[in-house]
């Protein structure tokens, strides 16, 4: 959280102690105080092994976790080295050649981050990653529909210098004095490759029946114990179940559980589902339920007597004391709400709840990574990875600002120049604060939009931000006011597009359905030219409401900046639920009854028939009118979030977050 003016006074929790989260646990070589951790994630956005400002964001981003309250963080992903032939070049996302290990400075930077971990009260984790298929794999297969590069089958040489590796890794993670290993053996990392009848079809002592692939994995920890010449918290990180057909399931999951319970040689599991894409990822979307797959862990638990963390779409502790007092697990792992809030527990701790910054679930931290290639940011805490900044500074001048416009963009800005020590007026047209994000919040997968609105609105008032709603501003009104700085956060307005038919009575905008108002008939269209959720969110939601949809989109697949972790189970409950997709296709036209589409690429024209109403999700246009005007009359008038381009919702925060820090 950027600033210190959000502290009121609060009592603790009542009755903390009798909090199934609050309970003390040991696992392994650690003594916690409760039940909660930061599974191992790549956020941050620092690197432990680059340059030393980035290994400082790396720290930071840790670390403002332990002092908000976890003890047990995971870190980001470790890669152990690759073996490959000279001038193969791994690729893919996690894809690495060299690994970290044998990077001559990795025992001193993970020393100098476990020390500081330390400091604060912390234990650290090194996980061991090394993907399937970038390109080592047991066997020349696949692991699932998105991906056809074939890999390289591992000989039983390679094998036998994998194992060589992990447990010499293991010997410099211990050396830097990591407090726990834990093994990364699903996601799609080759351990996970071994273990699965779906990608290890190998036929030597290494695959067949369960306990030949579960070899490597059992081969590894047996050389990381013979390595490492001290006490050590050692886990693996597993798949409950993989969700795909010729794959793993919870059944395979608790007979592993078992068996490397019964060697005697690891401390925990860590348990989640899915895989990097499909119906159920391992970052899963607001089309599931909170917690969703903690019954399945509960059932694996049932194998084991050593303690499983549960992770998995829990976004606050209430949700983690349920996994807990419901006895699915014994630690539950919070990834996403302790980047939306890193204070989440010390708040709980504190009872201090209405603080809690929720995340919304929208997944904008992995797809802009993975789709753009941006930095990690996320959408609901701008300050998420800039840790290492710091808290934005008290201003030197307090000045008069105003803010037009009470979206993402205009809340977080007035909240955080607010905290500055700049006195701040919102104005915003409609009847409540949110904007486009409070349109997206009706939709069904986007319930948790709603939760942060709340929250901005009650930020606002404890911050004593004066808030005008229905004010629609004009350039007199403004005069009146005379502020110092004005901020225009008016957003967008739906994108014109203009083809035969497109003001007919049973054409509306996305925007307006959403609102509720609009009746429709049973077959649906959604025309798609947005490159974010917002159409499949759309389209989820009115086959949700029982319509026949049916989504035309002119790219080769839909909303393309959705990335992998997230589209599959969008896209699952559409084709569960009967929808209908038209790729490559271009709306030309539309009549009472039919939609006439052309191919993007080769023009050949058809049409969709028996059509009762179009729905059109083709993005949106500035709403910057008022800024132009403004920029021509007042010397100090800055614009912000979509109203200077539309894009996702980290776009607007983080913008407004860099505003707040030069307005001085």
């Amino acid at each position: 959280m950027c600033g210190s003016a959000e502290k009121p006074t609060v009592t603790g929790m009542e009755n903390p102690e009798r909090s199934p989260a609050f309970q003390p646990i040991r696992v392994g070589t650690m003594e916690l105080d409760h039940r909660m951790v930061v599974p191992p994630h790549s956020g941050g956005g620092g690197r432990l092994l680059e340059s030393d400002e980035m290994f400082e964001r790396h720290c930071s981003y840790w670390i403002a976790r332990v002092t908000g309250g976890v003890q047990w963080v995971g870190g980001g992903p470790t890669f152990v080295r690759n073996p490959l032939i000279p001038g193969f070049e791994p690729t893919g996302v996690g894809a690495n050649g060299p690994g970290l290990f044998r990077h001559p400075k990795f025992v001193e930077r993970v020393g100098e981050y476990m020390d500081r971990l330390h400091a604060v009260g912390g234990f650290g984790t090194v996980q061991f990653v090394l993907q399937g298929g970038m390109p080592i794999a047991p066997s020349p297969t696949l692991s699932g529909y998105a991906d056809h590069r074939i890999p390289h089958p591992l000989d039983i040489d390679e094998v036998a210098w994998l194992i060589r590796e992990y447990g010499e890794s293991a010997a410099l993670a211990a050396q830097a004095g990591a407090d726990a290993i834990e093994l990364h053996s699903n996601h799609d990392d080759v351990l996970q490759w071994f273990l699965s009848p779906l990608t290890n079809h190998r036929t030597d002592g290494y695959g067949g029946n369960a306990e030949n692939r579960r070899r490597l994995v059992r081969e590894i920890v047996e050389a990381i114990r013979g390595k490492v010449g001290r006490p050590i918290t050692l886990g693996l990180r597993l798949c409950l179940d993989e969700m795909i057909e010729g794959g793993y399931d919870i059944t395979d999951c608790q007979e592993l559980l078992a068996a490397f319970t019964a060697d005697g040689n690891v401390d925990y599991f860590s348990l989640d589902v899915g895989g990097n894409w499909g119906a159920v990822s391992y970052i899963p979307p607001g089309v599931y339920g909170d917690a969703e797959w903690a019954g399945l862990c509960g059932q694996a638990k049932q194998a084991t007597h050593l303690p499983v963390v549960y992770v998995g779409r829990v976004f606050d502790v209430a949700t983690a004391e349920r996994v807990l007092a419901a006895g699915h697990a014994d630690l539950v792992g919070l990834a996403r709400a302790t980047i939306a809030d890193p204070q989440i527990v010390d708040k709980t701790r504190r009872g201090a709840i209405e603080l809690i910054r929720p995340c919304v679930g929208v997944n904008d931290c992995i797809d802009r990574r993975v789709v753009e290639g941006l930095e990690f940011a996320c959408a609901a805490n701008p300050h998420a990875g800039l840790e290492h900044v710091g808290d934005l500074p008290p201003v030197k001048r307090s000045r008069r600002v105003l803010v037009i416009g009470g979206g993402p963009a205009g809340t977080e800005f007035a909240a955080l120049a607010t905290q500055r020590g700049h006195r701040v007026t919102l104005w915003e047209r409609a009847p409540a604060l949110g904007g486009q994000l409070a349109i997206a919040a009706k939709a069904r997968m986007n319930t948790r939009f709603g939760e942060w609105i709340r929250w901005q609105q009650s930020r606002l008032r404890r911050l004593a931000v004066t808030v005008e709603l229905g004010h629609e501003a004009t350039l007199d009104d403004i005069e009146v006011v005379d502020p110092h700085v004005v901020v225009v956060a008016t957003g967008a307005r739906p994108r014109p597009i203009d083809v035969p038919g497109i003001g007919e009575s049973f054409v509306h905008q996305a925007a307006d359905v959403l609102r509720g108002g609009v009746s429709l008939g049973s077959h649906v269209v959604v025309v798609s030219e947005d490159d974010r959720a917002a159409p499949l969110a759309v389209a989820d939601h009115l086959s949700g409401l029982g319509h026949r949809v049916t989504v035309t989109y002119r790219t080769n697949g839909p909303s393309p900046l959705v990335g992998k972790y997230t589209v599959g189970a969008i896209l699952a409950r559409l084709d569960s639920e009967g929808a209908r997709f038209e790729a490559m296709a271009r709306l030309v036209g539309v009549e009472p009854g039919r939609v006439h589409l052309a191919h993007s690429y080769s023009n050949r024209r058809w049409s969709i028939e028996g059509v009762d109403n179009v729905v059109l999700a083709c993005g949106a246009v500035p709403d910057n009118e008022l800024y132009l005007s403004l920029k021509q009359a007042r010397p100090d008038v800055h614009l912000l979030g979509d109203a200077y381009a539309p894009r996702r919702m980290v776009f607007a925060t983080r913008q407004a977050w860099h505003l707040a820090s030069v307005l001085d």
